[in-house]
């Protein structure tokens, strides 16, 4: 199990059990719905009215609160950015010479836009989560988790038992209207970000751009709904 997808799934659990707590919106999990899969869409609300909020639910493990500690993929020290995916996949396989723009074109495969400019959903839910667990406590349990979602099952007992083993040195949980961050990103000066940052795999390099977070907060604007993980665990009391 990839630590990515550990997070993901911790999560998604948790954000899902949050809202279904604080809201009297319907969550509906769509994650495993290929659907939703091109749209970018994880949850969707739906209010007593009848209307319904797309989300798109992004998972980070940069803000532990130890700048020494680290849990491979699950704890990281604080980085103090939000990331904006700007490029999912810019590819290595490139011609030899330039074209009369000066840039080499992708050779077998095109570059494919971030979620930043792609996804469909109505919000953005950033959630910030630093994991003490080490992954091999929880790869029994989303291995089970995995079964009953790809079986359609009900997954809840899992999630609980979940949330009562897991050791969390801090959250916290950014939303904002993906619009409204858009037409932010396209007028923000340069000062409101931290560079770029690169993930590398085989084939191609993701590219987020590092935005400021207590910036991006304040000007976008963004709702910070602060901890979750202590309203989540008291909930389960």
């Amino acid at each position: 199990m990839r630590p990515a997808k550990t997070l993901e799934w911790i999560g998604l659990t948790i954000v899902k059990r949050y809202l279904s707590t604080s809201t009297s919106d319907k969550v509906e999990d769509v994650h495993s719905d290929p659907a939703y899969f091109q749209k970018g869409i994880d949850l969707i609300l739906h209010g007593p009215s009848g209307l319904a909020t797309t989300i798109d639910l992004k998972v980070d493990s940069y803000f532990g609160s130890d700048p020494n500690r680290k849990v491979r993929g699950l704890c990281n020290p604080d980085s103090g950015f939000i990331l904006l995916e700007t490029i999912s996949q810019l590819r290595f396989d490139r011609e030899r010479w330039s074209n009369v723009q000066g840039t080499l074109p992708a050779r077998n495969h095109p570059d494919v836009p971030g979620w930043f400019f792609t996804s469909t959903a109505d919000q953005v839910y950033y959630y910030f989560v630093a994991i003490l667990n080490n992954g091999s406590e929880l790869r029994p349990l989303h291995n089970e988790w995995t079964k009953k979602v790809t079986a359609g099952s009900g997954a809840d007992k899992i999630e609980n038992q979940l949330l009562r083993m897991l050791r969390i040195d801090r959250d916290l949980l950014i939303s904002y209207e993906l619009d409204k961050a858009r037409s932010w990103f396209e007028a923000a000066p340069e000062s409101a970000f931290g560079g770029f940052g690169a993930a590398v795999n085989p084939a191609y390099v993701t590219v987020n751009k590092r935005s400021l977070r207590e910036r991006f907060v304040s000007e976008v604007p963004a709702k910070n709904h602060g901890s979750l993980f202590s309203k989540v665990a008291a909930a389960q009391l």
